[in-house]
C-alpha cells in the first residue's frame, strides 16, 4: 500500500508514522478525491483499538496519511503459524472486535482486516492500520473477482492474474464474488484471523489465489476444535457464525459479537465455561488411569498359580529427552520472546551433555499447543522423557514452571517452581539443565558441570536483548527483518556488554547468513561476520558457539573446508547435541569428497532432529542426488515434503532427480507453474534461471525470449543471478536459425559480463558465462582462457560439491569450441562420479548440439 516512514512532527514535538501513497494508485484525480472523502471520513473514528490518523492529505502530487505512531508486533508476527493460548488470542480478538464495531457504526467498512492489519503495541494492546485503505485498490480488483464468480475453477489461465487480489485468504464470499461489501464482510475477515489465532493455520487455503478464492466460496471450514482440542465449544460456535458463507446468516453486528466474545472470557475466567482439559490435567488422568492398571494388574499377579509378570523395557530411555514449546502466559505481548528465548537455552545447555539424547529446537517447535497425548509425541521423536513447562512474567518477576516427565509411565521425575525477577533468567535456565541431568540418572563429566554453570555475561539486561535477538534468529523462514531484528538485539547487548561471546558468536552467525543468502554479498558483511567470530574465540576459546561461528566463516568466506570441518569437530565436543554444528559438518564432509561420512553425519542429526526437513533436503537428499543414487534422493525429498508440505526447494530437487533419473520434465514443469513469479525457491536458486533453463531444455525458443522480456532484472536473468539475458536470448535465436540476432545477443552479454568480472572476479559463474559467451562469439582463444582459469579453480580441483559445476560449465566451452574431445574426457568424468550431470541432461540440452554427432558422444548416451 505504500512506504511508511517514521517521522517527527515539529509542531507537536512528538513522533509519528507517515504513510506515502503510491502513485499510480491515486494518478485519477476523481479517484483520488473519493478515496480522500472516505479515508477522512474513517480519520474521523476514534478508538483505542484503532490507529489514530492525524492528517490525510497531499503535496507535491504526493497522496500520504499522518498517524499515530505505535511501535510493536504485527498480529501476524505474534501468531507465526502456531495456535496462541486461548485466553491471549479471546484478550486480543475482543479488542480488535471492539475497534471494529466503533467504525462499524459510522458505517466505515475496512475491506482488508487481516492479522498483517492489526499491530500489538508496547502496551499489549490490539490496533487496527488502514482503515479505509481498501477502497482504493478496489476499483483494480472488481473485473477479477466477477470472473472469478462466474467460473472459479480455470485456475491456470487466471493464476497470475489472482496474484493481483494480494493476500485473498481473508476475503468473505460477497467480496470475492464483486458485490457490494458491508460491515458483515469485516465479520467475516475476523472469522479467519481468529480461526488462524487458535489454529495456527488459516481455514481456507490453495495452491493460489484463485483455489483459496474458490474454498472460501464452496469449502465449508473444518472446526477449530478439531485442530486445537483447546478451543471451547462456544467459541467454535462464534467461529462458525463468523465464517457463514451467506452474510445473513452472518453476525449482523460486530457489536453482537463483542457481546459473546466478552461473555466467553469472563466465564472462562471465572470457571462457568467448561474448559478443555490441559496438558496437566491429561497427565494426572493419565496418572489415574496408570495407577488404576497397575493395582489391577497387581491383583492379577498375586492370585495363586499365576507367574508373575516380567515388566516390558521401556523403548526408549530416559536419558533421550525431548523439551516442547515453554507456553507463554505473560499478559505483555513485550515480554513473550521469554518463553522462546528460555526454551532455546534450555536445549543449548543440554545439547552440551554427552550422556543424553537431546532433540532440537526445529522437531520439538511442531508440538506447540499441540494435544497430542504424551506417549505419542514421545513415539514420534524417540524419546523416552518429555519437559514441559510455562513461562510467565508478571511486573518485574520471572515465574518458570518446569516438569520432566517419563513418557512411557507418565510418571512425573521432578517438577519444579521458580519465582525469581528478571535478572535471574541464565540461573534458572542452569538449574533446569543440571536438575533434569540428575533425574534421568545421567552423570555429568566436571568439564560440562563447568559449562553448565558458566555464566554468559554479568549484564542481565545484555542476556535479555539476547534471549530476545535469539526469538527473531531462530524464526523459521529465513527472512531478512528477522535478521536485520536479531542483528540490532545482539548489537545492543553487545554495547552493554562487550565481552559477551555467545552474543559474539550468534552476531557472526546473522551477518554470514545475510551474506551468504545474497542479502547482503558486500565485502563489509563478511568482514563483520569474520569480526564477530574471532572476538567470540578470542574471549571464549571454550564456547562451542564460538567454533560454530568460525567454522561457518571459514566454510562461507574462504572456502577452508578442512579448517571447517576441525572447527565444527571441536563444537562437538563441547556440545554433542548441537544439530547446527552437525549440519555443517556434514556439509564440510562433502566438500571434501567424504560422502559416506557427510551421509553418517546428517543420519545422527537426524536422529536428534527427526523433524527437521532441511536434513532430507540439503544432506542426504542433495547428497544422494550427487551420487546418482536417484530413487533414495527421492525418498529423501519426499520425506522432507511429508514434513513441511510447502517447502519449495525440497520439491525443485525431487523434480529435479526425476529429470536426472529419467528425463521426465513434467514434474518440473508442474513445480515451476505453480509458483507466483517472485516467489523464493530456497538457498542458492532463482525461481526465473530455473524457468529460463527449463525453456531451453524444451527448445521452446520463442516462449525463452517472451520470458526473458517480462522478467528481465535489469538485464539479468533473476534477481539473484548474475547471467545476463542476453545469454539466454542468444542460445534462444539461435534455435531458431537467427545466426546474426543470436551474435548480436552474445556481444550485448559479453559486454556484460567484461564489467561484471570487474566487481566480481572470483566468482566462477561469471568466468563460465563469459566463456559461453566468448564461445558464442566465435572468439575461440578467448574462451578457452575462461576454460583454462576454471580449471586452475580452487574450487574445480578441491570442492568434491561445487567442483563438478565448474568442470561442467567447462566442458560447455570446449564443445562451444569445437574442442570435443576435451570436453568429452570431463564428460565422462561427471558421468562416472559424483555430479548433477546425466545422460537426459545430456540428451535435452541444445548447448551440447556441437558435438552431438561425435561418436564418442553417441557411445556414452547409448551407455
Amino acid at each position: 500500500m505504500g512506504v511508511v516512514w517514521k517521522a517527527l512532527d515539529t509542531r507537536l514535538d512528538r513522533h509519528i508514522a507517515i504513510k506515502f501513497l503510491p502513485a499510480e494508485l491515486t494518478a485519477d484525480p476523481e479517484r483520488r478525491r473519493r478515496f480522500l472523502r472516505e479515508a477522512r471520513t474513517a480519520a474521523a473514528v476514534t478508538h483505542p483499538n484503532i490507529v489514530t490518523i492525524h492528517e490525510i492529505d497531499e503535496a507535491d502530487g504526493i497522496t500520504f496519511i499522518a498517524m499515530e505512531l505505535v511501535e510493536g508486533r504485527t498480529l501476524r508476527s505474534v501468531i507465526r503459524g502456531r495456535p496462541m493460548p486461548i485466553p491471549e488470542a479471546l484478550r486480543l480478538a475482543t479488542g480488535i472486535a471492539e475497534g471494529l464495531a466503533r467504525a462499524h457504526r459510522d458505517r466505515i467498512v475496512h475491506r482488508d482486516l487481516k492479522p498483517e492489519n492489526v499491530i500489538i503495541g508496547a502496551d499489549g494492546r490490539p490496533r487496527i492500520l488502514d482503515f479505509g485503505l481498501a477502497k482504493l485498490v478496489e476499483p483494480q480488483q472488481d473485473a477479477l473477482r466477477s470472473q472469478l464468480s462466474q467460473d472459479v475453477t480455470r485456475t491456470g489461465e487466471m493464476t497470475r492474474q489472482g496474484a493481483v487480489l494480494g493476500t485473498p485468504a481473508y476475503m468473505a464470499p460477497e467480496q470475492a464474488r464483486g458485490e457490494v461489501v458491508d460491515a458483515r464482510a469485516d465479520i467475516f475477515s475476523f472469522g479467519v484471523a481468529l480461526y488462524e489465532m487458535v489454529t495456527g493455520r488459516i481455514p481456507f487455503h490453495g495452491r493460489n489465489p484463485i483455489e483459496t478464492l474458490a474454498a472460501i466460496l464452496h469449502t465449508p471450514a473444518v472446526p477449530a476444535s478439531r485442530i486445537n482440542a483447546q478451543v471451547p465449544s462456544r467459541l467454535q460456535d462464534i467461529l462458525g457464525k463468523c465464517l457463514e458463507k451467506d452474510p445473513g446468516a452472518r453476525y449482523q453486528s460486530s457489536q453482537d459479537l463483542v457481546v459473546d466474545l466478552q461473555r466467553l472470557r469472563r466465564d472462562l475466567e471465572s470457571g462457568s465455561e467448561a474448559r478443555p482439559p490441559t496438558r496437566r490435567l491429561r497427565w494426572i488422568a493419565l496418572l489415574l488411569g496408570a495407577t488404576v492398571l497397575v493395582v489391577a494388574g497387581a491383583l492379577l499377579v498375586l492370585r495363586p498359580g499365576r507367574p508373575a509378570a516380567v515388566p516390558e523395557r521401556p523403548a526408549h530411555e530416559r536419558s533421550e529427552i525431548a523439551v516442547l514449546p515453554f507456553e507463554n502466559l505473560s499478559a505483555e505481548a513485550s515480554h513473550a520472546y521469554f518463553a522462546g528465548g528460555l526454551h532455546g537455552e534450555v536445549l543449548n545447555q543440554l545439547a552440551k551433555i554427552a550422556a543424553l539424547k537431546v532433540i532440537s529446537r526445529t522437531s520439538v517447535m511442531g508440538y506447540q499447543g499441540t494435544s497430542k497425548p504424551l506417549k505419542v509425541i514421545a513415539r514420534e521423536l524417540g524419546v523416552g522423557s518429555v519437559v514441559d513447562g510455562s513461562v510467565q512474567v508478571v511486573g518485574e518477576r520471572l515465574r518458570v514452571n518446569v516438569q520432566l516427565i517419563d513418557a512411557a509411565t507418565d510418571e512425573h521425575l521432578w517438577a519444579e517452581r521458580y519465582d525469581r525477577t528478571l535478572d535471574d533468567a541464565f540461573a534458572i535456565e542452569s538449574d533446569v539443565a543440571q536438575r533434569i541431568v540428575a533425574a534421568v540418572g545421567a552423570a555429568l563429566t566436571s568439564a560440562e558441570q563447568g559449562r553448565l554453570q558458566a555464566e554468559p555475561t554479568a549484564n542481565a539486561e545484555a542476556y535479555r536483548l539476547y534471549l530476545q535477538g535469539r526469538e527473531y534468529w531462530t524464526r523459521p523462514g529465513w527472512l531478512l527483518e528477522d535478521r536485520e531484528t536479531a542483528q540490532r538485539l545482539f548489537e545492543r547487548a553487545l554495547e552493554l556488554d562487550s565481552a559477551f561471546a555467545l552474543a559474539h558468536a550468534t552476531l557472526s552467525q546473522v551477518h554470514g547468513e545475510i551474506f551468504t543468502l545474497g542479502y547482503d554479498p558486500s565485502a563489509a558483511r563478511a568482514a563483520r561476520q569474520r569480526e564477530e567470530a574471532e572476538s567470540a574465540l578470542r574471549l571464549a576459546p571454550d564456547l562451542p558457539q564460538a567454533h560454530v561461528a568460525a567454522g561457518r566463516m571459514f566454510y562461507q568466506q574462504r572456502r577452508d573446508y578442512r579448517r571447517a570441518l576441525d572447527e565444527f569437530a571441536i563444537a562437538l565436543r563441547g556440545s554433542p547435541n548441537d544439530t547446527t554444528a552437525l549440519f555443517w559438518l556434514a556439509a564440510a564432509q562433502r566438500r571434501l569428497g567424504k560422502w559416506n561420512e557427510s551421509l553418517a553425519t546428517v543420519e545422527k542429526a537426524v536422529q536428534l532432529d527427526p523433524r527437521d526437513a532441511r536434513l532430507f533436503v540439503q544432506g542426504s537428499g542433495s547428497t544422494y542426488r550427487l551420487l546418482h543414487r536417484y530413487a533414495d534422493a527421492v525418498r529423501a525429498f519426499d520425506h522432507a515434503l511429508e514434513l513441511a508440505p510447502d517447502l519449495r526447494d525440497a520439491a525443485f530437487y525431487r523434480a529435479r532427480t526425476y529429470l536426472l533419473w529419467q528425463g521426465q520434465l513434467d514434474p518440473l514443469r508442474a513445480v515451476l507453474s505453480r509458483l507466483p513469479a517472485d516467489a523464493d525457491l530456497g538457498l542458492g536458486l532463482d525461481l526465473t534461471v530455473q524457468k529460463a533453463e527449463l525453456l531451453l531444455l524444451e527448445r521452446d525458443a520463442a516462449g525463452l525470449l517472451q520470458r526473458l522480456q517480462v522478467a528481465d532484472h535489469q538485464g539479468l536473468v533473476g534477481k539473484r543471478s548474475l547471467t545476463p539475458s542476453a545469454l539466454y536470448a542468444a542460445w534462444a535465436h539461435r534455435l531458431r536459425g537467427e545466426p546474426a540476432a543470436a551474435r548480436a545477443a552474445f556481444d550485448v552479454a559479453r559486454v556484460r559480463l567484461d564489467a561484471t568480472i570487474g566487481e566480481h572476479p572470483d566468482d566462477w559463474r561469471v568466468h563460465a558465462d563469459r566463456g559461453l559467451a566468448l564461445a558464442g562469439l566465435g572468439r575461440r582463444d578467448e574462451a578457452l582462457g575462461e576454460a583454462r582459469w576454471l580449471q586452475q579453480s580452487t574450487i574445480y580441483r578441491e570442492d568434491a560439491n561445487s567442483g563438478p559445476d565448474l568442470a561442467e560449465e567447462r566442458a560447455k566451452i570446449l564443445a562451444q569450441t569445437g574442442d570435443a574431445e576435451a570436453a568429452l574426457d570431463e564428460i565422462q568424468r561427471l558421468l562416472a562420479g559424483p555430479s548433477d550431470l546425466s545422460v537426459y541432461t545430456l540428451r535435452l540440452d541444445p548447448r551440447w548440439d556441437p558435438i552431438r554427432e561425435h561418436p564418442r558422444f553417441k557411445a556414452l548416451l547409448a551407455k
